[in-house]
């Protein structure tokens, strides 16, 4: 599991984000699990990435799963309509 420290997850964050991703899905065998539980904010270029990063690891068979999602970054999921994308993400 790889726990995410940010405060806000927004555009300002995706470019550092974007290439731990991408090393995190190719280290990652069967599943990759990001636990976003520090995360207040988050922007749809964030949603965005997340969603990138889901596709990368299902094109090698690696379950994406999100954790320890706050009532706020649930909220702006639905509002994308996102909430159903992620496995694991908005039914802890």
């Amino acid at each position: 599991m790889y726990k995410l420290e940010f405060e806000k997850l927004t555009i300002y964050e995706v470019e550092s984000l974007h290439k731990s991703l991408l090393e995190w899905c190719e280290k990652s065998d069967k599943e990759l699990i990001l636990d976003l539980g520090s995360i207040n904010t988050i922007d749809i270029a964030a949603i965005q990435l997340l969603i990138a990063a889901q596709k990368t690891c299902e094109k090698k068979s690696t379950e994406f799963i999100l954790k320890n999602l706050s009532a706020e970054v649930q909220n702006s999921m639905r509002i994308a309509g996102c909430d159903t994308l992620f496995k694991g993400s908005l039914h802890d």
